[in-house]
């Protein structure tokens, strides 16, 4: 007789109930009861300042020409509809960082989705099920892609938000720059694969 008790839910029951609840179908709202909220992104190689002047502007990709991309901001149990247009010399993806989103709505290259070719369009559509702040970010060669700019903030509202006297959202962001200034072009290297 063994001096310790048997547990009440056993690994394989536990590892069986996960599996039962992954199956279940993800909630959405009935058609037609959400708003949507359309946004468009293109993604394309840009310029931006990160050294004071007399410095110019560094070579970079960015979402609506702009690094970060533009904040999307959607209240909780919206549709979002983004259209994504690629304007870059690669594929590329959006994915919603932190986001429940539909399987074939996640952003990951191979799996999820087929990548958006260059000069291809891809409309990413699902409901803002979790109110928070997010992200948004390529998973197709993301050490890269995000290395040279492509990110931005997704907010997601409560229905009825919280009373603030003022709301601010930092996006953070560091670059590995040459002794000139420019983004390094040494992407993909050890310290990248690493991470």
């Amino acid at each position: 007789m063994s001096r310790f008790p048997m547990p009440a839910l056993t690994r394989r029951a536990f590892l069986a109930s996960a599996a039962a609840g992954a199956m279940l179908p993800f909630r959405q709202s009935p058609a037609g009861a959400a708003a949507i909220r359309e946004v468009r992104l293109r993604a394309a190689p840009g310029g931006i300042r990160l050294l004071p002047r007399p410095a110019g502007e560094v070579a970079a990709w960015c979402y609506n020409g702009t690094v970060p991309g533009p904040e999307i901001r959607v209240r909780q149990g919206e549709r979002l509809r983004v259209e994504v247009e690629n304007g870059l010399a690669e594929e590329t993806t959006v994915h919603w960082h932190g986001v429940r989103v539909p399987h074939a709505m996640d952003g990951v290259p191979h799996l999820t989705q087929k990548p958006i070719g260059a000069g291809g369009r891809f409309v990413y559509e699902f409901e803002a099920v979790d109110a928070g702040t997010f992200w948004y970010h390529p998973h197709q060669r993301s050490f890269e892609q995000v290395g040279r700019g492509l990110y931005g903030p997704l907010i997601v509202e409560e229905p009825e938000p919280v009373r603030v006297d003022r709301e601010v959202t930092w996006v953070l962001g560091d670059w590995r720059l040459t002794k000139s200034g420019a983004i390094s072009e040494d992407f993909g290297n050890r310290h990248d694969i690493h991470h």
